[in-house]
């Protein structure tokens, strides 16, 4: 693996009101027990000024992995875990530069 091929990915989600700690949980979850074939690490936050906007930031060999993980992921439930949105996850696909 070449530091060129690594991709950085940014998730952003936002919970419904009432639905903050489930939202931080399934998220949690979701990370720490489904097995992701080219995650580097994954680090999670929760915004302090806006409770139930959550983040992820995730490194992985290159795109493909993370291409591979979503399709995986939309085939085997994250329907369901994203009832508690406001809106669908925002993902951003990022390259460092410089």
């Amino acid at each position: 693996m070449s530091n060129q091929d690594t991709v950085t990915v940014l998730i952003e989600i936002h919970a419904n009101a009432g639905h903050e700690q489930q939202a931080r949980d399934s998220l949690l979850h979701a990370i720490q027990t489904s097995a992701k074939p080219g995650l580097v690490n994954s680090t999670e936050y929760e915004d302090l000024e806006d409770p139930g906007a959550f983040y992820a930031v995730q490194v992985w060999e290159n795109v493909d992995a993370f291409h591979a993980h979503m399709k995986d992921a939309a085939e085997n439930g994250m329907n369901e875990a994203i009832k508690v949105l406001r809106e669908p996850p925002k993902t951003a696909v990022l390259r460092t530069i410089g």
